[in-house]
């Protein structure tokens, strides 16, 4: 088991202190501190950990998550990894749920699990939009309404064979976003099948500074570009487009509407104004629907900067 991390040790405490409560309890904890301000052998409480063999790496200057988690994998000892972030907590049994995927699906296997925001937190609206949004779609590859896939890959709750790991050469350490997206594609090429399990459950306390949380879509379209350019084969820009075609019609009609970019920027400060405030009356669902409007209009606007900039540069990375 893999957990890069960087300055939340109070959320890495948490993660560590849920896996000790494993039903199944045959692995190794890999930790890859990235840099931390306060390392993090120094930040865990003595004795957290021992009995999983937790196993604490330090990158004396910063790698970004992708060569962190390749370092961890480089520790490790088993035949499969099971990739998680360090804000989440597991369920007792996360691990008990994967190794059932492997038992009863032989072969190059991807078990991709349930993130869900923990119950007991109340999420700013712009977390919430984003969790919501994820339970959305694991919600309909639980029912069958959807296929698991490469684009499901990500990190926060993932497991695979290590063999297969290696042999796409571990993470791009081009991307420090949508790392594990592109991942995902080269394992699917590499003849990997992907399988969501429900039952392989973690709660993720994911929360952010809205200014923090502003430039995941902005970052997300810029790395989309460069996975379409890096692996054109992948269709990443042709599914993305696809997708923002599907979207509700009123967002389609206010992404016509507001081309202009000083249209979109005051429609945005009114947007997030007025979600906010729905939000602290408990509105949740109409502020859900602002902070998709929010959404894509940064999402779109970087998309259309980083075509026009020809971010379709050669970029070095596993074959």
């Amino acid at each position: 088991m893999v957990v890069a991390t960087r300055d939340r040790p109070d959320l890495l405490v948490a993660c560590i202190e849920s896996l000790e409560r494993q039903t199944l309890d045959r692995f190794r904890l890999v930790v890859v501190d990235d840099c931390s301000a306060t390392p993090v052998a120094d930040a865990l409480p003595r004795g957290l950990g021992a009995q999983r063999s937790l196993l604490v790496l330090r990158n004396e200057s910063p790698l970004g998550p992708g060569a962190s988690r390749n370092r961890g994998v480089g520790e490790a000892t088993g035949t499969h990894v099971l990739f998680l972030d360090d804000d989440v907590r597991a369920h007792p049994g996360l691990l008990a749920s994967h190794a059932d995927v492997f038992e009863r699906e032989p072969g190059a296997v991807v078990s991709i699990g349930a993130l869900l925001p923990p119950p007991e937190v109340r999420l700013p609206p712009w977390d919430l939009w984003q969790a919501d949004r994820l339970a959305r779609e694991h919600g309909r590859l639980a029912r069958g309404e959807a296929v698991a896939s490469w684009a499901h890959l990500y990190t926060g709750n993932v497991a695979l064979r290590r063999s297969d790991f290696e042999a796409v050469g571990g993470f791009d350490t081009a991307f420090a976003r949508q790392e594990d997206v592109e991942l995902g594609y080269r394992l699917s090429d590499h003849g990997c099948r992907f399988v969501f399990e429900p039952a392989a459950l973690v709660w993720h306390d994911a929360r952010h500074a809205l200014a923090d949380w502003l430039r995941i879509p902005q970052a997300s379209a810029r790395y989309d570009v460069l996975i379409d350019g890096l692996r054109p084969e992948s269709g990443r820009l042709r599914w993305v487009r696809e997708g923002l075609d599907e979207r509700h019609w009123a967002l389609r009609a206010a992404r016509r509407a507001l081309r202009r970019p000083g249209a979109a920027r005051a429609a945005e400060r009114l947007t997030i104004a007025a979600s906010q405030a729905l939000h602290r009356v408990r509105a949740d669902r109409l502020a859900l629907l602002g902070f998709s409007l929010v959404w894509d209009i940064e999402y779109n606007r970087a998309l259309e900067l980083a075509i026009a900039a020809d971010s379709r540069q050669p970029v070095s990375g596993p074959g």
